[in-house]
């Protein structure tokens, strides 16, 4: 695949730039392929060999990931359930015109290598969540069911799409038991005990919402008086607290989201739990909520925290950003984002985070500042702003809990993180040793 060859792996990296790639391949393409890329690439100092070794053992690493442990061998639901329980799959997505995918410890794979036909795919669908859902997609673009396969509690969606119809089957497993596992720093928990304002959380698309939101939610309920209401779709009851938690449904649909959020804020509590925030309108609800006083925990899809902040204010006109960055410097108490990573037995995830704290810098940065000043308070060594996802990242390779293969694709100085892998494989003593 296109993102999997050498030259772009060394190009995303930042280990040589475009035109040195280019230099190399046209050396490459005069000498009739006789020698690799790799090889030529060292010859002209771009890289070390070392260095070359590292990146094609990721490079094969990407290759090996394509395809599942256990294959498939039909495409029956209850064989294709059974294939992807076998490989510990989070979720399976079956596609009209493309092969069956699974999500293994964060990772998609290819479950079987035929592309799916219509009758295949509408059967497996008809089997998996009933015959009624064919004529609700005939007059629907999206379907939802909650059902369980081999005693294990799902959540099918189906819909159409312009190759037909795909489905995509999420394997609803148990939370980890402490919010240090779900990656919700202890910072944070205190900031949502006594604190108002707004916590927005970038959190991972592989895992429900109510995961992050229910260790911030406990806590800001821990609480006696406190009142919460959580629009969410997915269970979200609490046990021990001393606050109230009214759980209320919020929809696929942008205008009934709207509406929900607007009818939760006539019965003014003081905690507010919203399971996304993507659109305008119910991002500035929230953003209205926190500057008044209530405690908002809202989740956002972005990559980064500058990613967040800026599709929010993207939200806005020209004319009115200024602003929004000012209640969000008043409002805005923290931005975490959270990162799923496959562990070091590839049987389970590890979370990584990225965290941004609002204080007196960084309120002024984000009042009036360059956003991109905030990332550096973020990469200060006191942690008093947060931190970014590459210390994170870093942190979960020293502690030997994931590889470098895995953490990789997500860093954002890649090669910064490589070459502290490096020196990190060069400190630890040997077997022998």
């Amino acid at each position: 695949m296109e993102h999997d060859r050498l030259g772009t792996l060394l190009v995303d990296g930042g280990f040589v730039d475009e035109a040195q790639l280019e230099r190399c391949l046209r050396i490459q393409e005069t000498t009739g392929g006789s020698r690799s890329l790799g090889q030529i690439l060292v010859e002209f100092g771009a890289i070390d060999r070392q260095m070359l070794q590292r990146v094609l053992k990721l490079q094969a690493h990407r290759a090996e990931l394509r395809c599942a442990d256990e294959p498939a061998t039909d495409t029956r639901s209850q064989e294709l359930l059974r294939a992807a329980a076998s490989n510990r799959a989070s979720e399976l997505v079956v596609s009209e015109g493309r092969p069956v995918r699974i999500r293994v410890a964060g990772d998609w794979r290819e479950l079987n290598h035929t592309p799916v036909a219509g009758p295949e795919a509408w059967e497996f669908i008809r089997e998996v969540m009933g015959a009624s859902v064919l004529e609700e997609l005939a007059e629907r673009h999206c379907v939802t069911r909650h059902s369980s396969a081999e005693d294990q509690p799902i959540v099918a969606t189906a819909f159409r799409q312009l190759d037909g119809v795909a489905v995509r089957v999420a394997f609803v497993g148990a939370p980890a038991s402490t919010a240090e596992e779900l990656g919700i720093p202890a910072v944070l928990l205190e900031t949502a005990q006594h604190g108002s304002g707004m916590i927005l959380v970038v959190t991972d698309r592989r895992e429900p919402r109510s995961w992050a939101l229910r260790p911030l939610l406990a806590a800001a309920l821990a609480t006696a008086g406190r009142h919460g209401v959580a629009l969410c779709d997915e269970p979200m009851q609490l046990a021990g607290t001393a606050g109230l938690l009214t759980p209320r449904r919020y929809g696929l649909r942008p205008d009934l989201r709207a509406a929900a959020l607007r009818s939760a804020l006539r019965t003014e509590p003081s905690v507010l739990a919203i399971a996304d925030v993507g659109t305008p309108e119910t991002f500035d609800l929230a953003l209205g909520a926190a500057a008044n006083g209530s405690l908002v925990v809202a989740c956002i899809d972005a990559e980064s925290v500058l990613g967040a902040l800026q599709r929010v204010l993207d939200f806005y006109p020209v004319h009115e950003v200024q602003r929004v960055r000012a209640t969000l410097a008043d409002a805005l108490r923290a931005v975490l984002v959270r990162c799923s990573l496959p562990n070091v037995e590839r049987n389970g995830t590890v979370v990584a985070t990225e965290l941004l704290r609002i204080d007196g810098p960084a309120r002024e940065t984000l009042r009036s500042g360059e956003l991109g000043d905030l990332r550096l308070l973020m990469r200060a060594t006191d942690g008093r702003c947060g931190w970014p996802l590459d210390h994170s990242l870093m942190e979960l390779l020293a502690a030997g809990r994931t590889r470098i293969e895995d953490v990789f694709p997500r860093a954002e100085e890649k090669a910064w993180l490589l070459s502290r892998s490096q020196e990190l494989a060069t400190a630890s003593p040997s077997p022998e040793s």
